[in-house]
């Protein structure tokens, strides 16, 4: 395959530094997992449960969002996510922002510095009746402000409150912390009955590096007694709720610009204050894409030579909450469209010690894990694949006592685009300046075409949601600049916010190799007219975004400032009968290298089916993040044992003409 403009990219990304005030990554304004219907849905399909509950009472939030468990609790305001903490105790929180239950600002919430309720997370009813202050009732959790989110100001906070009966008198309790005629979510409550909760414990806002000072614990750990004999009865009830006060002026007052994270909520009989741990082995971290980069991707891409898109390893964070050391099993299996079991990895069983001795799991087998190195079968031509990698442990013999967060999964699609992000914003993205650009760098296996591209639009407050005009751009490098596609104008409409929108291309563009995909806005773009790109803070894959704003250097091209992965998608072309579209023979291919996958030291080239001439032919190696790491003039046999396992990139040239391939090393 010839790439005669390449991998010039390359070489100019080695003095990109940080972006300067011309790009921007906000708070998410709007949280598009929740809906009218989603929550319609969420109330369908939950179970009735038994009311009043009995002890314990449990809740890591380690389940799928995006409301909480009706099993447990009366109201659905708060987010069960897995990306707005800061190293969890278990893997899902229960985030609480200024977005209700369809995931819209409170209409209540207005600016001036005044606080205002948002979001509870109210239980169910518990029965206590038969328990009394001797049996040493204590309720636990775990609480962080900010997280990956906005952090709330000092005039924000975070409270727990208990119900009382209805003949308790207020006038023997603490002020409720400065509850008024807004704030109560928009219902019609009974105001008698909202007296009745007493605020047992609050915490006032704070950014997350003062709050953790940068260390373990990122959460902080409360524990309240339960000792008032008004609330050993059957109906007793606790609530956590925010307060959130906007500034006047506040520009983006956007829906999480002020974060509280909840985790590990234990009410049970029989404990003491001192009590800070639990029988639990559990994952404390989502589970990676089995590819390098990449969340999904077309299979036709991934089969012509599939171990260059798989990671080398993963990442797994596995924590021991208890005291004590305990011996315990790990392994992770593949499934496909049929539920069948198509590749194992097996870790055998280690001994994992208490996290606040030793942090999380170090033991490789465990932690690294490595990926197999056939995980998907078989590898014929198909539109679409899904899979399933689940991961999974077990503490010997018997299990731990909470054995929901001992599991994870991971969806992993291979369709018809590219894509970084894993489909779920923490944040927004915004550009301005003139004619401002943002794309994002896109490898291919084999000759594509791209028929669409998808852009995550978001919407913000502050009249930033009134028709916006942009064009659908794609390049084929970057510098030099070499673009390949510039649409007309289309139109952004706040309709579009929140969702992936497919843009058609008015013609098909052919890609090779390295491409670049993205928008462009038209004329003098204050940041108030930028467009609102959903930005995924849960992969980050930097290197790969270019921002071009015409203010910035000379002008040109630069690497984005922010870790993470902006919500663009380019869409591929495919028939319906064939994933495979152009797919390359590889007796055309004028350079041979073997072997592919390196284990030894040397890697081996032939270019019998090019014609080089009598110019002077040179070599250069590159890795996936554009740096130079081998050249010469020599190629015959290249000495390779210095380099790491991963994906490299040759390019030869005699000065006219450039041929490029990839090689994998794995030792």
């Amino acid at each position: 395959m010839r790439f005669y403009i390449f991998i010039s990219i390359f070489l100019m990304m080695m003095g990109y530094g940080k972006s300067s005030a011309q790009e921007f990554v906000q708070p998410i304004p709007h949280n598009p997992h929740k809906s009218a219907k989603t929550l319609q849905e969420h109330l369908t399909y939950t179970k009735s449960n038994d009311i009043p509950l009995s002890l314990p009472f449990w809740d890591d939030f380690s389940y799928d969002g995006p409301y909480p468990d009706h099993s447990l609790w009366a109201d659905q305001y708060v987010f069960i996510n897995t990306g707005f903490a800061f190293h969890p105790k278990t893997i899902g929180v229960a985030t609480f922002d200024i977005l209700n239950e369809e995931g819209v600002i409170y209409e209540h919430i207005e600016t001036g510095n005044i606080p205002y309720q948002a979001d509870f997370l109210t239980s169910h009813p518990i029965n206590l009746s038969s328990y009394q202050p001797a049996d040493s009732l204590i309720l636990s959790f775990y609480y962080q402000p900010q997280g990956r989110g906005g952090n709330p100001s000092r005039d924000e906070s975070l409270v727990l409150q208990f119900l009382h009966s209805e003949n308790q008198s207020k006038s023997t309790r603490d002020d409720n912390n400065g509850d008024d005629d807004n704030g109560d979510n928009g219902d019609d409550d009974d105001p008698g009955e909202e007296d009745l909760w007493e605020t047992i414990w609050s915490a006032s806002g704070s950014n997350l590096s003062d709050f953790s000072q940068d260390t373990f614990p990122y959460f902080h750990r409360v524990s309240i007694p339960i000792i008032e004999e008004d609330f050993f009865r059957d109906d007793f009830q606790f609530r956590f709720m925010n307060y959130v006060a906007i500034p006047i002026g506040q520009w983006n007052n956007s829906g999480t610009r002020s974060i509280w994270n909840i985790d590990y909520v234990y009410l049970d009989q029989g404990r003491s204050v001192l009590d800070t741990t639990y029988n639990d082995i559990a994952f404390a971290a989502p589970p990676q894409s089995i590819l390098v980069d990449y969340t999904s991707m077309p299979w036709s891409q991934y089969i012509v030579e599939p171990g260059a898109w798989l990671r080398d390893r993963f990442n797994v964070r596995i924590t021991n909450l208890d005291d004590a050391t305990y011996n315990y099993n790990y392994r992770y299996f593949v499934k496909d469209e049929t539920d069948a079991i198509i590749a194992t990895y097996l870790g055998g069983s280690a001994l994992i010690q208490p996290f606040f001795e030793a942090g999380y799991q170090d033991h490789g087998p465990h932690a690294t894990p490595i990926v197999l190195p056939n995980p998907f079968s078989p590898l014929t031509p198909a539109n679409k694949r899904n899979f399933e990698v689940v991961h999974a442990l077990r503490k010997s013999p018997d299990g731990d006592d909470y054995s929901r967060n001992d599991t994870i999964k991971y969806h992993q699609s291979f369709d018809n685009y590219f894509a970084f992000d894993n489909g779920s914003a923490e944040a927004v993205h915004l550009v301005k300046g003139y004619d401002p650009e943002r794309v994002l760098m896109f490898t291919t296996m084999h000759d594509d075409i791209v028929e669409a591209i998808q852009v995550y639009f978001m919407d913000t407050v502050d009249d930033q949601d009134e028709e916006r005009a942009f064009e659908l751009v794609v390049y084929s490098s970057l510098e030099p600049e070499t673009k390949l596609y510039s649409s007309d104008e289309v139109l952004f409409t706040p309709e579009d916010k929140g969702t992936f929108v497919t843009i058609p291309l008015e013609e098909n563009i052919e890609v090779s190799g390295t491409f670049y995909a993205g928008i462009r806005q038209l004329g003098n773009v204050p940041l108030n007219s930028s467009l609102v790109i959903g930005f995924d803070r849960s992969n980050n894959v930097q290197s790969r975004l270019f921002i071009k704003d015409g203010v910035q250097g000379d002008g040109g091209w630069y690497q984005s400032g922010y870790e993470g992965a902006l919500m663009i998608r380019p869409v591929m072309y495919r028939d319906g009968s064939t994933d495979i579209i152009n797919a390359p023979e590889q007796s055309k291919n004028p350079i041979q290298l073997y072997p592919n996958p390196v284990r030894g030291d040397y890697i081996h080239i032939e270019t019998d089916h090019y014609a080089w001439g009598s110019n002077k032919v040179t070599y250069h190696i590159y890795d996936t993040t554009g740096r130079l790491v081998r050249s010469g003039s020599d190629f015959s046999s290249i000495n390779v044992s210095d380099l790491k396992n991963g994906l490299y990139i040759l390019r030869i040239t005699n000065g006219r003409a450039v041929e490029a391939t990839r090689f994998i090393i794995s030792r």
